[in-house]
């Protein structure tokens, strides 16, 4: 029995598709634990795509969605298989570049655990999509790149544009890291290396410049965009000043501004990464023990994509005018854990040779299971009262009448637009004219915080149904009283 065992942990290590296996049961189990964990509940910015997905469609992703609108559970499951595909592509890729079975398997953990991610795992984005096009066009490029390599950098443009579809900032990533393409190292002559590429980089860009040319729509879309990210770039620049010092603003130029947008970047990164992946990015610089693990030139490839990202990020941020999702880092985090394997590595050596006390190990061991269930249980307040009220008020709204909430959450459940700007959203706090224009046939799901008093006109209407949770936030469903 004791050989079986050891002979099948074994073969967890250096069987390929018995680690993969492992790895995709257990994002699985992991992605429908967080589901049922958080109550079922999507977070507002999911919501918003699902609605839009169904009433005003505008992007790709959008049009795809739209058959899902109806079934949240499904767009979920089909969220979960993503993030699942791009996990087991991270481990095959890690596997590709020379990290060792075991190294993988850990950092694998460390991303499938990591808290800020599981945060965002499950959420309706699109760019869900477009981190499983990155990482398969990395895998495309580092798989062939040694025998075919422009062919493999056909297979990695594919990847990048078809990504650009979905999230047109990966238009930067598809159009400028392939600059990085001049410099990759080959065999031969280096000078006729660098004029082959050169010439096929020119039609590269050549071809892009004239499908561009040929298609009017996208032509006018450049046009339009680029005046557009200028201005804006600008505005957010004075913002940035005028946040430096309130009283005194002091005058910025857009490089300036450039280099206080990559710090935030870089400390909302950190943030993401969590304490545990951000320590062991400390240790591979500080003991340079980054050469133990990856080949050379693919330890420049990741660095090189790693600043470039980081760039990117940072034009975004001023575009945008705001920090993107926490999933939009997903691809800093696993840059930053394939370039710090060799930690991992060193500390399994470690472990192995017995260097480390049986009771240090089994603190670590405890600490390790502490990081990972917090990174799954649910802490704060749980929002299933929300999708409750917002189910039943669906269920149970008048045919003449409408919805009414100051959640978008309830909102979006209910099957309202979920946006503080819309008709739907009224709050009895704050009160607008349309709040006194509510007739018996509507119904308004008025949510209050435990810390929060009952509302002062509370007596003008009968309460239908109500939610709370466990911490004693409610939900009231609304309507006004007939006299």
């Amino acid at each position: 029995m004791r050989r079986s065992l050891a002979a099948l942990w074994h073969g967890l290590w250096l069987n390929r598709q018995q680690q993969s296996l492992l790895t995709v049961t257990l994002s699985l189990a992991t992605s429908l634990w967080l589901w049922l964990e958080g109550g079922r509940v999507l977070d507002v910015e999911s919501l918003q795509n699902l609605w839009r997905s169904t009433h005003h469609p505008q992007t790709l992703f959008e049009h795809l969605l739209a058959p899902l609108a109806g079934n949240p559970d499904l767009a979920v499951a089909i969220m979960a298989v993503l993030s699942t595909l791009s996990l087991w592509l991270y481990c095959r890729l890690s596997r590709l570049i020379g990290i060792g079975p075991q190294t993988t398997f850990i950092l694998f953990l460390l991303l499938n655990f990591n808290p800020e991610y599981n945060d965002v795992r499950l959420q309706i984005s699109r760019f869900q999509p477009v981190l499983l096009l990155w990482l398969a066009g990395l895998y495309l490029f580092l798989a062939h790149y040694k025998n075919h390599i422009h062919l493999a950098f056909l297979g990695w443009a594919t990847t990048a544009w078809l990504g650009a579809l979905f999230v047109p900032i990966a238009a930067f990533w598809a159009g400028g890291f392939p600059l990085l393409f001049l410099l990759w190292p080959g065999r031969g002559n280096w000078r006729r290396r660098l004029c082959e590429r050169g010439r096929f980089l020119l039609a590269y860009y050549a071809l892009i410049a004239l499908i561009i040319g040929l298609v009017p729509a996208w032509r006018h879309a450049i046009g339009d965009w680029l005046p557009e990210l200028i201005a804006q770039i600008d505005l957010k620049r004075s913002e940035i000043a005028f946040l430096i010092n309130a009283d005194n603003p002091v005058d910025l130029t857009i490089t300036e501004g450039y280099l206080v947008a990559l710090v935030l970047v870089a400390l909302n990164a950190i943030k993401i990464m969590g304490p545990v992946i951000t320590i062991l990015a400390l240790l591979a610089l500080s003991r340079r023990v980054l050469n133990t693990v990856l080949e050379k030139r693919v330890r420049h490839f990741h660095t090189c994509s790693l600043i470039w990202i980081w760039g990117m990020a940072a034009v975004a941020y001023l575009y945008y005018g705001y920090l993107p999702s926490d999933l939009y880092y997903t691809p800093v985090t696993m840059l930053v854990l394939w370039l710090s394997s060799g930690v991992v590595f060193y500390a399994l050596q470690r472990i192995k040779s017995g260097r480390i006390p049986p009771e240090r190990l089994l603190i670590l061991l405890w600490l390790i299971i502490a990081y990972a269930l917090a990174s799954i249980i649910t802490i704060g307040p749980r929002l299933t009262y929300l999708r409750e009220a917002g189910e039943w008020a669906r269920a149970h709204q008048p045919a003449n009448g409408a919805t009414y909430s100051n959640n978008l959450t309830a909102l979006a459940y209910s099957g309202r637009p979920p946006y503080l700007d819309g008709q739907a959203y009224i709050d009895m706090e704050h009160p607008r004219q349309e709040y006194f224009e509510l007739t018996p046939d509507d119904l308004l799901v008025h949510i209050k915080g435990r810390k929060q008093a009952e509302p002062q006109d509370l007596d003008l209407f009968d309460i239908l149904a109500e939610y709370h949770n466990d911490r004693g936030d409610k939900a009231y469903i609304l309507r006004v009283k007939t006299e």
